[in-house]
Order: C-alpha cells, then sequence, then structure tokens
C-alpha cells in the first residue's frame, strides 16, 4: 500500500489524470464502433492493463505509480486495475475469487448502468 501522498504526489495524480483522460477521448472519440463493439473504449482498456501490468510487475518507483498508475491510467481506463487485480488472483491460485471477482465486477457494473438509465428516465 503506497503511503499518504503530499501536494508533489497529488500534482502528480492531477497532471496524469489531465493526460490519461485526454488521451482517452482522443482515441475513443476517432475509432469506429465495429460491429456494435466501442473499439475506442475496448482498445484503451486494453492498452491500459497492459501498461499498468508492465508497471506493476516491474516495481517502478512512487513517482511513476502516482503519475502513470493512477494519475494516467486511472483516467485513460479503470479496467486495467480491474484485469490486473483479477489476474493476480488467478496468479495466486485464488480461482474462486477468480471468477467471483469477473462475475461481480461486470453483474454489478452492468446493474449500475441499469439503475441510473432508469433513474434518468422517471
Amino acid at each position: 500500500m503506497l503511503p499518504a501522498a503530499n501536494i508533489g504526489d497529488l500534482f502528480l495524480i492531477g497532471t496524469g489524470g489531465f493526460i490519461g483522460a485526454s488521451l482517452r477521448y482522443t482515441i475513443s472519440s476517432r475509432m469506429p464502433k465495429i460491429r456494435s463493439i466501442p473499439a475506442g473504449t475496448l482498445t484503451v482498456n486494453f492498452l491500459g492493463s497492459i501498461v499498468l501490468s508492465l508497471l506493476t510487475f516491474s516495481s517502478e518507483p512512487e513517482s511513476v505509480v502516482y503519475l502513470v498508475n493512477i494519475g494516467i491510467l486511472g483516467s485513460f481506463t479503470t479496467f486495467s486495475t480491474f484485469a490486473y487485480e483479477t489476474f493476480k488472483l488467478l496468479e495466486d491460485g485464488q480461482n474462486v475469487s477468480f471468477f467471483l471477482n469477473i462475475f461481480l465486477n461486470v453483474i454489478l457494473c452492468l446493474l449500475g448502468v441499469g439503475i441510473a438509465y432508469f433513474a434518468l428516465r422517471l
């Protein structure tokens, strides 16, 4: 677990967040859907998973974690964290937790979207 962030760490996170959100918008807005699949979202989630995993598995310094993992990738995609944590469960031999994590994330996120969708239609 990372220690509590100071103002410099928060600046790195905020700067990274600006970069990640800008990249996500740029990529997602320029890619067409492929057979109804939002290719932009799929692309940023896939790339984010790769980059987050590469940085996490390589034990980068805290400043890189704040800027890239939390800042850039946190706003670029949250799926990268989900993918990494789910893979880690499998790697650690926690097979039931691996499948349960996938199930709960997918179902709860879809449920949340459904709740918001129907709440806005009332």
